[in-house]
């Protein structure tokens, strides 16, 4: 719970920095790319509770990264398109929970 408020705070703190600093300066490309990371963390981090598995931080980063991806591509295949954040957070936890589950099969 801990790690999860940790994340959050961290999250909100630089999206609002990013944002202060302006979306096309090369800080504000830092800012949102390190807000991508975070939230594929928190991401990641959700869906490993869900999935009931430990895994690193770097791992749920880069689970969490994919399973946006894969959750993206997942929904937009039966026409379900993410308007918000909350709803692309949620699609990402999804699609994040796929990547676990493929883990599992091939890899354990």
């Amino acid at each position: 719970m801990f790690t999860l408020t940790i994340l959050l705070i961290l999250a909100i703190m630089v999206a609002l920095f990013g944002c202060l600093m302006g979306l096309f300066s090369i800080i504000g490309l830092f800012f949102s790319l390190l807000t991508g990371i975070l939230v594929g963390a928190l991401a990641g981090y959700l869906a490993s509770r869900f999935m009931g598995t430990q895994t690193s931080f770097l791992r749920n980063v880069v689970l969490g990264v994919l399973g946006s991806f894969v959750g993206e591509f997942l929904f937009g295949m039966f026409h379900i398109y993410a308007t918000g954040s909350f709803s692309s957070f949620v699609i990402s936890v999804v699609g994040t929970c796929v990547c676990i589950w493929i883990d599992n099969k091939l890899f354990h």
